[in-house]
């Protein structure tokens, strides 16, 4: 709070958060990211998103996960974001064929939202737990 009333409202400039790592959000859907969610709330998660860094691309074609990172087009145009952790949220089945091979490699992997229980969606809760998930990443 502002008590010499120096900012409009009395209120202080709000400071961006200190983030760890940046984060992108992709859909194949070229539809506004979280155009679904609820039209009284879903404008907030957007906002508090991309007040945090958060890159939102809709419109995406995944190509493969490679070492350097994550393949995809956008628009016409093959990139690639040098990640060093995909989480993938896709389907609304649980389709899990690729879950022992990965693990017999030795590759560490979390199963959440509809992969780990299709028969009950939940937006909410695949956003939670993904959230969650990349906060200990």
């Amino acid at each position: 709070m502002d008590l010499a009333v120096a900012e409009p409202g009395g209120l202080k400039p709000m400071a961006p958060p200190a983030v760890a790592r940046h984060v992108h959000l992709l859909q194949r859907k070229a539809s506004k990211p979280g155009k679904g969610l609820g039209t009284t709330t879903g404008w907030v998660h957007r906002a508090a998103l991309r007040h945090r860094g958060v890159e939102m691309l809709a419109g995406c074609e995944y190509l493969g996960i490679e070492a350097a990172g994550l393949r995809l087009r956008v628009d016409g145009e093959t990139r690639l974001l040098e990640v060093d952790s995909v989480v993938i949220c896709a389907g609304q089945e649980s389709v899990v064929e690729l879950l022992a091979p990965l693990r017999e490699s030795g590759t560490e992997v979390h199963v959440i939202g509809g992969a780990e229980k299709a028969a009950e969606l939940d937006a909410k809760r695949a956003i939670d737990q993904g959230t969650r998930l990349a906060a200990v990443l």
